[in-house]
């Protein structure tokens, strides 16, 4: 796409030529729910994303709940978490009728606060749920060994970080489990759709069960194609199949992620620096030895509603991002102390960088900026 309109759109779907005929072919071959390209999904995701062990679903939020029960948390358990997230992550924790236990944020580099972290886990914590936040990498070494020291599951929440690296490994490898978003304006557009990553390749033939109602489908059909009675479904599951049409879709994009994703950085990077000069506007630095997968570029700035305000009116679609979850009754619990995220949501701004953008773009974006602070 060559953004000519007069809007800026933080966010953009994939829309590509190949993703239509992908789609066209399923619906002829009438083959559209279960079926041989789910397969070959998830084994170029595995290739491409570094995580063995893959198991796609209908949505993240199928694979969040999932990803909880192998964890092994039950109804009155507590999730450790963080506020400022999408409600698609947070809301599994509720549904399942667990806690959410609210973990700060560092602002220095957007990251969940290890040392909060480690101060209020408890007998009662049975899993860690750790959003990198807009694709920016968290310090997930430090909460990966805080995890194995506790003996609580880590659970990487990739929504939007397809791509991003910590160390030279690949965010979504860290974990016993991750999870990651095929929503239409993420990395990959799968119309919707989600993966979950589990180390332990028995827990990943469990998930394949529970995403399909328990069922397991290699001893399900007798030899006369009907209903195996002894085919026993020992845990029920759910309703949260990946498609053929989804999966056909989302696998004919890979040719071009990488490109794409260099794109958005490098735009990251022309927009950084073309913001240099502007004291009320810090841009957000990633985690040291970290690589990010800018769903958006994150910065701090001094009368953000202003700023932001100024922005739209100009066509640039910034964006404060999420709502911090901590806000909402359903959830059910006592708000502790959150000075890290206090201050993410008086000043966080997400900046539009993504792989549509030209250097005009960009241009405006600072000049609007300039004008705003000026």
């Amino acid at each position: 796409m060559s953004v000519q309109e007069s809007l800026i759109p933080l966010f953009y779907p994939v829309r590509l030529p190949e993703m239509e005929s992908a789609a066209v072919d399923v619906i002829r071959s009438g083959q559209i729910a279960a079926g041989p390209k789910v397969d070959a999904f998830e084994k170029k995701f595995q290739e491409y994303s570094g995580c063995t062990n893959i198991v796609s679903t209908n949505d993240m939020t199928s694979a969040l709940i999932i990803a909880l029960k192998l964890a092994g948390v039950n109804a009155g358990d507590e999730v450790a978490t963080l506020a400022f997230s999408c409600l698609s992550s947070n809301s599994p924790i509720a549904v399942i009728g667990a806690q959410a236990k609210w973990i700060d944020i560092d602002p220095q580099n957007i990251s969940m606060c290890p040392r909060d972290l480690e101060k209020k886990i408890s007998s009662k914590t049975k899993a860690v749920l750790l959003y990198h936040i807009a694709g920016y990498p968290a310090k997930v070494d430090e909460i990966s060994a805080i995890c194995r020291a506790a003996n609580i599951p880590l659970i990487e929440d990739c929504n939007n970080a397809l791509g991003a690296m910590f160390n030279d490994q690949q965010i979504g490898t860290f974990g016993d489990f991750s999870v990651f978003s095929f929503y239409p304006n993420r990395q990959i557009n799968g119309l919707d759709g989600g993966a979950l990553y589990c180390a332990d390749a028995g827990q990943a033939r469990q998930a394949k069960k529970l995403r399909r109602f328990g069922v397991d489908f290699s001893t399900f059909r007798d030899s006369r194609g009907e209903i195996n009675p002894d085919s026993d479904v020992e845990c029920i599951g759910y309703s949260a199949s990946f498609s053929q049409l989804n999966a056909a879709v989302a696998l004919s994009q890979f040719p071009t992620v990488s490109s794409r994703q260099a794109k958005v950085r490098e735009n990251a990077r022309k927009l950084t620096e073309r913001l240099s000069h502007l004291k009320d506007i810090q841009p957000i630095p990633v985690v040291e030895n970290g690589i990010s997968a800018y769903w958006g570029m994150l910065v701090y700035a001094e009368h953000r509603d202003a700023i932001l305000m100024k922005l739209k009116s100009n066509g640039v679609l910034a964006s404060i991002m999420h709502q911090r979850n901590d806000v909402y009754t359903g959830f059910n619990q006592i708000n502790d102390s959150l000075l890290g995220t206090d201050f993410v949501m008086d000043k966080i701004m997400a900046l539009p960088c993504g792989w549509w953008l030209n250097d005009e773009n960009i241009e405006k974006i600072a000049e609007t900026l300039e004008s705003a602070i000026n």
